[in-house]
């Protein structure tokens, strides 16, 4: 399978970003051990409009199959978002720091039995997780701002010991739920995962993810939000059928949309 060529590229990509696709371009350092160990991947993201991703599904679904998890690969996300006491992962999101990290839970069609902490880090132009999952005593407790028992977990691979190191540093707190409808293809070569987040919103009465009384407020109603994720290259086949978009790439963070209204609602109802 070849790998692509620097001129047929996604639409509209920076200089940056292009340097992410050309075929000769030699990593100078091992980004692998640069991260602690965990795999790095690239992603980029768009905002689309419904015609365009009806097009695109087309397209991509002789390709790509569906992800194996929720009913043909739909299922629903949502995300407890964690920040310090300074709102750091915010304001690094806004300043556009290349180096940055977040902390989430995160359920999948709000199964109780599946809850998973999570780390996103952002390395420049790379990302990559730490995860592992939580009982529902201990996601109570996080929701009551104890992670004490965490502390035995000192790895530096180990989300428990990188959560519970912040928290000692600048206190983590629960801040804000994002919930939206995803729909995920997936391709082996490249590990090429494509996301389609749909009606995305916010959770603005409470922070137990859980709660029977969690009320929401719908932010994008036709506006969906188009993640490409992938190793070192993208199969020259799924490239042509993303290729031509009419939509730039931008840097989409659910959280921080999310947090601005949650915000506008507390203030104005």
């Amino acid at each position: 399978m070849r790998l692509l060529k620097t001129t047929k590229l996604l639409p509209k990509l920076n200089s940056g970003e292009t340097k992410l696709f050309h075929r000769e371009q030699r990593v100078k350092q091992d980004r692998t051990v640069l991260s602690g160990g965990r795999r790095l991947r690239h992603e980029l993201k768009f905002l689309i409009d419904e015609g365009t991703y009806i097009a695109l599904r087309n397209r991509l679904l002789p390709l790509m199959k569906p992800d194996g998890n929720g009913e043909n690969g739909k299922y629903r996300v949502t995300s407890l978002y964690f920040d310090d006491i300074y709102n750091s992962g915010y304001w690094q999101k806004l300043n556009g720091m290349e180096t940055r990290r977040k902390f989430r839970i995160r359920a999948y069609n709000l199964d109780p039995s599946v809850i998973k902490l999570e780390a996103k880090h952002k390395d420049e132009s790379y990302v990559s997780k730490l995860s592992r999952r939580l009982t529902e005593e201990q996601y109570r407790v996080l929701l009551s701002g104890d992670c004490s028992f965490m502390q035995e977990s000192d790895s530096e691979e180990d989300v428990f010991g990188e959560f519970y190191r912040s928290d000692l540093i600048t206190r983590l707190r629960p801040r804000v739920i994002v919930d939206y409808q995803r729909e995920a293809l997936i391709y082996p070569f490249g590990n090429v995962r494509i996301t389609f987040d749909k009606k995305l919103s916010v959770c603005t009465n409470t922070l137990d993810m859980f709660s029977p009384q969690a009320q929401y407020s719908q932010i994008y109603d036709k506006e969906i939000i188009l993640e490409v994720k992938f190793d070192k290259y993208i199969p020259e086949s799924i490239q042509a059928a993303i290729h031509g978009i009419n939509a730039p790439v931008q840097p989409v963070s659910k959280y921080m949309i999310c947090t601005d209204r949650m915000l506008e609602v507390k203030s104005y109802g």
